[in-house]
């Protein structure tokens, strides 16, 4: 169980995603686990998602990480060690996980442990750990993800996603003004709005004092907000100013913002707003998993943590993942993987070091659950 070598066995195999295929990966897991209790739940054909036993009892953890990466040329999957770095599509997010789960799984816990091992988390985690564990529940989840070995991802932001209309007055290039027409008056807005999100901050010392109490340092990963304008669409032809345009944008904040303060930001004259969805933030404070609940797991990581010699840091991050799939359930979950870069990236890396010592405080927390 060489967290090293199953990192780059696991990168060997193709689950980029889409098609997001796991069956290879499954089953070469499931051999590595051959002599325990397993079972594989799909929900989509070739969606595989494998669940290993470790321990059945009371109190039960699970550890888990997913096995699908984003789409890559073929070349990544041929794993390259340079300088300490493991490169190669999926050894950072979040292959190198799995492998340090996997290498944690040796010790004999006291606790109930088992393992999920999931897809699809790329594309919303649905056919993953979403619908594992509507079918195998723990009291408690820790989930892979590249956070680095001395960082809990303890909060996710609230997404909102919101097409704009823009209407403008349209005529001829040679004799109307675009400064009058609606894509004009759009790429004013998404400028403004880009920028005036990067502002944003809200109440967040309430926030920083509860992790401080903790014994963590509470970081903010990139922004407390952000507005995204991911796509425009508008106009009649070349030649014409548009009379109108749409622009598509993923807008994210952190739970201390509120929605309130998001709708005065976003509010412009003369422009239409329609919600296409929203979810809501997950985190310490901000779902229904009880406080008391979230502590206790909390303070179970941090002594894992600094059993390794390190300082633990809470992590704030505009990304989401699986966590919200357990966490709706009442169930505390908190992110943990091995560090490393450029995730989503073609020089996409996992640091060698970072994956022993992810597998050591994955089992220091299997042992103080």
């Amino acid at each position: 169980m060489d967290p090293l070598q199953i990192t780059k066995d696991l990168v060997k195999i193709d689950t980029r995603n889409p098609p997001g295929k796991t069956a290879e990966a499954v089953e070469y897991l499931s051999e590595l686990f051959s002599s325990f209790e397993q079972k594989v739940y799909a929900k989509e054909e070739g969606k595989e998602n494998l669940v290993v036993y470790i321990r059945k009892g009371k109190p039960e953890l699970m550890l888990t990480s997913h096995l699908d990466t984003v789409p890559a040329g073929d070349e990544l999957l041929n794993p390259v060690i340079v300088d300490g770095k493991l490169y190669g599509r999926g050894s950072c997010d979040a292959k190198g996980c799995v492998a340090a789960i996997c290498s944690a799984a040796q010790i004999e816990p006291e606790c109930g442990l088992k393992l999920a091992f999931t897809s699809d988390e790329e594309v919303g985690g649905v056919n993953g750990l979403g619908y594992v564990f509507e079918r195998e529940k723990a009291d408690a989840v820790v989930v892979g993800e590249p956070t680095g070995s001395d960082k809990i991802g303890v909060l996710q932001a609230a997404v909102l996603a919101i097409d704009i209309e823009f209407k403008g007055n349209s005529g001829h290039t040679a004799s109307h003004d675009a400064i009058e027409g609606a894509i004009y008056r759009a790429s004013q807005y998404i400028v403004e709005k880009v920028e005036s999100f990067r502002r944003l901050e809200g109440a967040y010392e309430a926030y920083r004092e509860f992790f401080e109490g903790l014994g963590m340092e509470f970081l903010i990963k990139s922004w407390h907000a952000v507005f995204n304008p991911s796509m425009i669409r508008g106009g009649v032809k070349r030649n014409v100013v548009a009379p109108k345009c749409t622009v598509y944008a993923d807008v994210r904040f952190a739970p201390w913002i509120s929605i309130e303060d998001v709708r005065r930001e976003l509010y412009a004259d003369d422009v239409e707003f329609r919600v296409e969805g929203f979810l809501q933030p997950y985190g310490v404070k901000s779902d229904r998993v009880r406080l008391e609940d979230d502590v206790r797991l909390l303070k179970i990581m941090v002594e894992a943590i600094v059993e390794e010699g390190l300082k633990p840091k809470a992590v704030f991050s505009l990304g989401v993942g699986d966590t919200r799939h357990v966490r709706k359930h009442g169930i505390p979950a908190f992110y943990l993987g091995p560090g490393g870069g450029n995730l989503h990236g073609e020089n996409e890396f996992v640091y060698v070091d970072e994956l022993y010592r992810t597998a050591k405080i994955y089992q220091n927390i299997i042992r103080r659950f």
